[in-house]
């Protein structure tokens, strides 16, 4: 918890680092009661999954009417941040949390940019070849909205 930095953006449940920080020796217990619990059940909480997407200007000087002066950051829960870095530092160098080459997201050092950087030049690759490309997009939704489909 020492490791969480201060003045950061609480998440919808509008809990803030500092209130991890300084919760003291007893929310410490209980949070590694839940963590434990969380892993040994493999189960994680629903409020876990959401996050509030805010839109950040890249460039206070910039024209603020443009769309593309802005960067979108989520704000997810703080005791989910908590939870993620305790797994990280546990699980981190095992070698079977590696994930493929080709996955963009979720990486440290990768994101959106590599991701249509690599299908772009592969589409660069096969036109200036005259064969055709093909993509195929999926979204991954909850089994809840699927039924309302």
């Amino acid at each position: 918890m020492n490791n969480l930095k201060l003045r950061k953006a609480a998440g919808h449940d509008n809990i803030q680092n500092e209130h991890l920080i300084f919760g003291g020796s007893s929310l410490a217990v209980h949070l590694s009661l839940l963590f434990t619990a969380m892993v040994r059940h493999a189960f994680v909480p629903e409020s876990f999954r959401f996050g509030i997407i805010k839109p950040i200007l890249k460039n206070k000087h910039g024209d603020q009417t443009n769309l593309d002066m802005y960067r979108g950051i989520t704000l997810t829960p703080t005791i989910f941040k908590l939870f993620e870095a305790v797994l990280l530092s546990i699980y981190g160098t095992c070698s079977y949390l590696n994930s493929d080459p080709l996955q963009f997201g979720f990486k440290k050092d990768s994101g959106c940019n590599h991701a249509v950087f690599t299908f772009s030049e592969s589409l660069k690759f096969y036109n200036k070849r005259g064969n055709k490309a093909y993509c195929v997009l999926f979204f991954l939704m909850p089994a809840k909205l699927l039924t309302k489909c």
